[in-house]
């Protein structure tokens, strides 16, 4: 008779043909007993049969059915010949809190692999934070970490055709919106969201809604787009949507009708840089130079040209703009904030860090603290 001492308790094995060890294990499985007592006891056993196989608690129990597996209590089901959880994210441990060594106490079940991987605690202190800050608190419950998330965030970026979520690590995760719609402030076009990516399709060709003009169908808004759009016969529509004079397109230079190059400038459509000009009006970028030649477009003009979404800010390569000038996109505006075509103030509700904040939607002004960094973890 072989004896053992498994969690304080003095078990007696009786004599038992070796063959029959995997069942041993088995049987103490399906009553509750501990992980680490079955597997002590499989050692036990191992050395008591000088070899032979014995059951790998971490495996599962042999089976030859689920319905060996005691599933309804466990979870677990018979796969290729073992009792084991059928998830790929699952695995078999005790109730988060609970101990392998406290034996019966320990109510082995199929869990999420983080689940089973939960921290231990006294206080909140003792379990780690969010990932992200804005994903809600570590708590302490009945001696397991767990993290208390709120049920919907409030600090979203508008208009980027995605809502934040917090998963169960406390990390942010954008998922695809095509309702968080972004407004370019432009009437020629039709703004969207497509698989979490804004887009802005051109309107078809015709009236602009909001005031005088005409949409081109390409997105742009322009003075019109066909001849009887000028009131007169005098007047034709040009290529880029201008009224203008019908021998503004003769392949002649007519100084005396007000053109500054051939079949441009004055009246006709304006010229491109380096063609001669009278004033700014006559340039496609607006600049007439002091050389009475048309120049490109610069940042410090004070003229609306080029990209520019307001006089000289906006464009790529000028600086941002300040609030309540015009934008086409969040990164148009020194806020980062463009709504409805228009830079807006900084604001504690925004999700974007800007102002005078610490972080995304805190410090300074706003009533929200920023977690502090402390040897590399949250606080």
């Amino acid at each position: 008779m072989l004896s053992a001492l498994v969690s304080g308790r003095l078990l007696r094995i009786s004599p038992v043909r070796c063959a029959g060890t995997p069942d041993i294990v088995a049987r103490m499985w399906k009553r509750h007993l501990c992980a680490s007592c079955a597997a002590l006891l499989a050692s036990v056993l191992w050395a008591a049969c000088s070899g032979d196989p014995y059951v790998d608690v971490e495996q599962g129990p042999p089976c030859d059915s689920t319905a060996e597996c005691d599933s309804e209590r466990t979870g677990t089901q018979c796969i290729d010949g073992r009792c084991r959880c059928p998830g790929p994210e699952e695995e078999s441990c005790c109730e988060p809190g609970a101990r392998e060594e406290e034996g019966d106490l320990c109510e082995r079940a199929c869990r999420s692999i983080r689940e089973c991987n939960a921290t231990r605690c006294e206080t909140a202190r003792d379990c780690p934070a969010p990932v992200d800050a804005r994903c809600g608190e570590a708590v302490c419950v009945v001696g397991v970490c767990r993290l208390a998330l709120p049920e919907q965030l409030q600090n979203q970026r508008r208009g980027d055709c995605t809502t934040l979520r917090c998963d169960e690590s406390g990390q942010l995760v954008a998922e695809p919106d095509d309702s968080d719609i972004f407004n370019d402030g432009n009437e020629c076009t039709v703004d969207a969201c497509a698989h979490g990516v804004s887009v802005h399709h051109p309107k078809e060709a015709g009236d602009a809604e909001e005031g005088s003009g005409y949409c081109d169908g390409e997105g742009h808004r322009v003075g019109c787009i066909r001849d009887e759009d000028c009131g007169t016969p005098s007047f034709a529509c040009s290529t880029s949507g201008r009224c203008v004079l019908e021998w503004c397109d003769n392949g002649v230079f007519d100084d005396a009708s007000g053109e500054t190059a051939r079949d441009c400038g004055g009246p006709c459509e304006p010229c491109r840089a380096g063609q001669p000009c009278a004033v700014n009006s006559d340039c496609i970028e607006g600049v007439c130079g002091p050389d009475r030649l048309c120049d490109h477009a610069d940042c410090d003009d004070r003229i609306q040209n080029g990209s520019e979404t307001d006089v000289d800010c906006g464009a790529p390569s000028c600086p941002a703009c300040d609030s309540g000038l015009r934008c086409h996109a969040h990164a148009s505006c020194k806020s980062g904030v463009c709504t409805d075509g228009t830079c807006v103030d900084p604001a504690c509700d925004d999700g974007v860090k800007n102002g005078d904040e610490a972080g995304i939607d805190c410090g300074a002004r706003c009533l929200i603290a920023c977690p502090l960094i402390i040897s590399g973890k949250e606080t």
